[in-house]
């Protein structure tokens, strides 16, 4: 027994060691946060070198996609940037002073951020906050309403290293029940205006409200008179679809279908009642009810609302200080807590948040 023990080969260690060096470099670093992988740029030149690459930060911008934190801003404020994890998912520059002008958060997109600056032209930059690179992007030829009825839409893709994203603006027409819309391609640096129009029933109202959506190719606009505009930007197709009246909400992607999720008190100490909307029609899918403390007293009305959500099972609540995490279970449609991060929510009311994924992606 002895003899055979003695007579098997020694394990090839060393090419054991870079098989798994390999392996975390090639298919596990793409799977990271941006703030991660600038802390691993310090292993070793070669993976400070491969982390710089743009093979790695093409392939970190398809892969990594988990919601890193919310973008907010209190009216015209500076904007500041709540992180869900700051050892993961914080930022070298949270109130985005890097840019040449305090601006008006917009829209974001799979790690991109639409701004809009203060002053006398109001251009719009498109950044990227995890490493502070960002753009101007060239005036446009319609009025864009203030604030803009505008979204980022940026839906990476392994095929193409390029990171071609698009704005797209629904422009009201003064005084008629029409909506046209404007649409910017970062690919040729210039502003469209598309075939695709809108007309508005008599009465209807054209203002919208919310953040917007984009998905598989189609742009979302809630309005005031809580309808859907849906608009596909190429094909010149839309739909307008009646949203549930019972309380304010948000749009998110759920298996692949869009869903409309809110929120309302039920009366009962700490109880929330979370419903799911999805379909063409948003018919109800799942209505919980679920306990959220707010961290205050108990006599202080807490202000509650959905946060802005990405594609996945998970959907954000804000209770008073509280930001929760609520996963779905696609099936039999359940909604259970899973954690919460304790964030200042003061004037959380008049607070517009972004979602934001932490992605090393490259402004073009």
């Amino acid at each position: 027994m002895e003899a055979a023990v003695k007579n098997i080969s020694p394990l090839p260690q060393k090419k054991e060691n870079k098989d798994i060096k390999d392996t975390v470099k090639h298919i596990v670093l793409p799977f990271l946060p941006a703030k991660t992988l600038v802390r691993f740029k310090s292993v070793s030149k070669e993976w400070e070198n491969w982390i710089s690459s743009p093979f790695l930060v093409h392939e970190q911008s398809y892969y990594f996609k988990n919601l890193s934190g919310f973008f907010c801003q209190h009216e015209q404020g500076v904007p500041t940037f709540v992180s869900l994890d700051q050892n993961a998912y914080g930022l070298p520059n949270t109130s985005l002073d890097f840019l040449p002008e305090q601006t008006n958060i917009l829209s974001s997109s799979s790690g991109l951020l639409l701004c809009q600056g203060q002053q006398e032209n109001n251009p719009y930059y498109v950044c990227n906050p995890a490493t502070q690179k960002w753009t101007e992007i060239p005036p446009h030829s319609l009025y864009h309403d203030s604030p803009p009825a505008i979204i980022l839409a940026f839906e990476p893709s392994l095929l193409n290293m390029r990171p071609d994203y698009h704005l797209i603006c629904a422009v009201p027409l003064l005084g008629q029940p029409v909506v046209i819309f404007e649409m910017y391609s970062s690919e040729n640096q210039t502003w469209t205006i598309l075939d695709s129009c809108v007309l508005v029933e008599t009465g209807e109202s054209l203002s919208f409200t919310g953040n917007g959506y984009y998905m598989k190719g189609i742009a979302y606009w809630e309005t005031s008179n809580r309808k859907l505009l849906a608009v596909e930007p190429r094909g010149g197709v839309h739909e307008i679809i009646s949203l549930p009246n019972d309380s304010i909400g948000t749009l998110t992607q759920i298996e692949g279908e869009l869903c409309y999720i809110s929120v309302c008190a039920t009366g009962s100490k700490n109880g929330y009642c979370v419903r799911i909307y999805s379909g063409i029609k948003m018919g109800l899918k799942c209505k919980v009810v679920v306990h959220l403390d707010s961290g205050f007293d108990e006599s202080v009305w807490s202000y509650y609302r959905v946060m802005p959500c990405l594609a996945g099972n998970l959907v954000m609540v804000l209770v008073g200080r509280f930001v929760y995490s609520c996963r779905i279970t696609i099936g039999h449609w359940s909604v259970q807590v899973v954690s919460r991060a304790d964030i200042d929510s003061a004037n959380a009311e008049d607070t517009k948040y972004l979602a934001y994924v932490n992605s090393l992606v490259h402004v073009a």
